[in-house]
Formats: C-alpha cells, structure tokens, sequence
C-alpha cells in the first residue's frame, strides 16, 4: 500500500519536456496570429465591411417590414438609406432619420458599389444585382432575393 501511494505522488504533474513543447506551441501561435491583430488598418477595413454589410441587410429587413421601399445610396466612403417623403411608392427619396444607421462616412477606406444606388421593394427584393467592395473586401447583394451575400 505504501508503495503505491509513492508512484501516485511521484507521477503528478508535468515533466520538463511537456512544459516546453507547450510554451513551443504557444510561441508558434504567437508569432502567426498578434500580427493580424495589431494592424489596425485591416482592423478598420473589416469593421467598416461589416458595417456596410449589416446596413443594407437593415435596409431590406426595414422594406419588408414596413412595406415601403427603402433605397441604398453608396458612394466615395459614404452610405445613406432612404424612404420616399409622401408615401410608400411616391416623391423624392429622403435621408430615413429614426434608425440606428442613417448614414456614415467612413475614413481611411473607399467605398465601391456597382450600381452606386438600389431600392428594396416591400417583399425584400433588390431593384438590381450589386457589388459591394468595402476597402479590400467584397460582397454582393442578390436581385430576386435581397440576399446580402456577405462571408
């Protein structure tokens, strides 16, 4: 009995060489993943495509929604999103005021949409197929649908 209480205790814990093949391993990620987290220009550029990204999908989400159609302007390093004054179907399109992204100029990054504006109609779908180009990144905006294809 005496003798297996002492393999017990003298097999607990980590030998040298496990600890060093742990800190090994850690270095080795360290040394791959810190830079893509310390530029903070492709931090930016990412976040700005989100942003993008996630307006438009709030621009067909607030067609469906509120049965009117919503337009996309996108331009330069900017985007507004925009109902008709009057009505649902009728007069000028004008900044939407009430909503978390009215618009936004974004700094330090250009803003590429081929076509520059596009309307959500009330069942979703989009006027014309888009492509978005956000810095160095890109999505696209299906026409049937309204899908956002945005990874």
């Amino acid at each position: 009995m005496k003798r297996w209480r002492i393999m017990i205790a003298a097999t607990a814990g980590f030998t040298l060489v496990e600890l060093i093949v742990v800190l090994v391993v850690m270095a080795i990620v360290a040394a791959v993943a810190l830079p893509k987290f310390m530029d903070i220009d492709d931090f930016r550029s990412r976040g700005y495509y989100d942003e993008v990204a996630g307006a438009i999908r709030y621009a067909q989400k607030l067609a469906v929604a509120s049965g009117c159609e919503v337009q996309v302007d996108l331009s330069g390093n900017a985007y507004a999103l925009q109902q008709h004054a009057t009505s649902c179907t009728t007069g000028a399109f004008t900044t939407i005021a009430n909503h978390p992204v009215t618009s936004e100029t974004l700094s330090g990054v250009t803003l590429i949409s081929v076509p520059s504006s596009f309307i959500f109609d009330a069942m979703g779908r989009c006027s014309s197929g888009v492509y978005v180009t956000v810095g160095g990144q890109s999505f696209t905006v299906v026409a049937e649908t309204g899908y956002v294809d945005a990874p």
